[in-house]
């Protein structure tokens, strides 16, 4: 009597150990709060000038980025000019599915979509590359392989976590975006933007400024990665 009363207890003590930790495998994971503090939505600036932007980051999971808890590379800021700022309402608020694979990926550590960093600029490979099949293979091929002296000593690292169709995606996308002239991106959470037209002269026009933020998912499940976008207007004078 006394044995079967001990292993009632034992079974009792376990099933109440073991729920709660599957209670935490299956944390859900909270969506990242992204908020562009600087500069103020709808305000008017002059075309061409130059500016600071701040972009603020909380996750229940991640941190916050003004304890510098959240990588700055992985905080993005899209400046979008609209001759009609009327269009704006036509954007999606989804990335292209290239754009997303890049910002998930570590595209951004090593090119700038127009300047200059370890590699070259997104601008600088559309130049070079026109946009056909043939050299989104060629391109696609890099990224998974890597590559070594196609410019200069800079080096490609290769990309085994992506698949054949997912780096199809990415060079499509910058082979179709990258000659833009009404378009940019930037990394951080803080820096300066000059807001710019098509061909520098004066039009009147608005900028559009999205700042996106993917988190890491819940604590043991990075798969449950969730995107924030907060996205502002700025009207040229």
């Amino acid at each position: 009597m006394l044995r079967t009363i001990c292993s009632f207890l034992f079974v009792v003590i376990a099933w109440c150990t073991v729920e709660p930790i599957d209670a935490i495998a299956q944390q859900e994971n909270n969506p990242p709060v992204v908020k562009i503090l600087d500069p103020i939505n709808k305000s008017s600036y002059d075309l061409n000038s130059q500016m600071r932007y701040r972009i603020k980051v909380s996750d229940k999971e991640d941190g916050e980025s003004e304890y510098d808890e959240i990588a700055g590379n992985e905080v993005f800021l899209e400046v979008r000019y609209l001759l009609d700022a009327a269009k704006v309402s036509m954007l999606s608020k989804i990335d292209p599915k290239g754009l997303e694979l890049m910002k998930k990926s570590n595209c951004f550590n090593c090119h700038a979509f127009n300047g200059k960093l370890i590699a070259p600029s997104f601008t600088e490979i559309g130049k070079r590359y026109p946009q056909n099949a043939s050299n989104i293979e060629r391109l696609a091929k890099r990224v998974l392989e890597g590559s070594t002296g196609v410019w200069g000593s800079a080096s490609m690292p290769t990309h085994p976590e992506l698949s054949v169709q997912e780096s199809r995606d990415i060079i499509s996308w910058i082979l179709e975006n990258a000659q833009n002239p009404d378009l940019n991106y930037y990394t951080g959470t803080e820096g300066s933007i000059k807001l710019k037209s098509r061909d520098g002269s004066v039009q009147k026009g608005a900028f559009m400024l999205s700042a996106t933020y993917s988190d890491h998912g819940a604590k043991n499940s990075s798969k449950q990665s969730l995107t924030t976008k907060d996205v502002i207007l700025l009207y040229v004078k």
